[in-house]
């Protein structure tokens, strides 16, 4: 005998796909647009970006980093090197790497060449890469 779902198990099922679908399609608008993260990693996230962009970028589908690492390096950038920092006031304290802008100098990660990202973009940034291109 087959167990039937009610009606409102069907429902949540639907739903949770549907915000999923959006989550996919918020975080597909964050790195192709707003925070155009495919000048430089590329439109399929291969690291292969822009001939204009600043430097080799990550191939995003052989990332190590796990969701939090990945919410740091988008919010703080990676000091020394062309990734920018998403969060505008990442080194005005030191809530990147326990480092501030004085600190770091000319190491400072530079900011980034479209817009800042809030919290929430940031975390959904990341959702979607390591959804859309990790190990894949």
């Amino acid at each position: 005998m087959r167990r039937r779902l009610p009606i409102v198990g069907i429902t949540l099922v639907l739903l949770a796909g549907a915000a999923g679908a959006q989550d996919v399609s918020f975080g597909d608008r964050l790195y192709h647009e707003k925070a155009d993260c495919q000048f430089c990693h590329g439109v399929n996230g291969d690291g292969r970006g822009d001939p204009r962009s600043p430097g080799k970028a990550s191939d995003l589908h052989r990332t190590k980093l796990d969701r939090e690492q990945l919410v740091e390096v988008i919010k703080c950038g990676r000091p020394g090197s062309e990734m920018p920092h998403f969060d505008k006031y990442a080194y005005e304290e030191k809530d990147c790497y326990g480092l501030s802008a004085a600190d770091l100098g000319a190491q400072a990660p530079p900011a980034p060449h479209s817009t800042s990202l809030t919290k929430r973009e940031i975390e959904a940034l990341a959702d979607y890469i390591l959804t859309t291109y990790k190990s894949k």
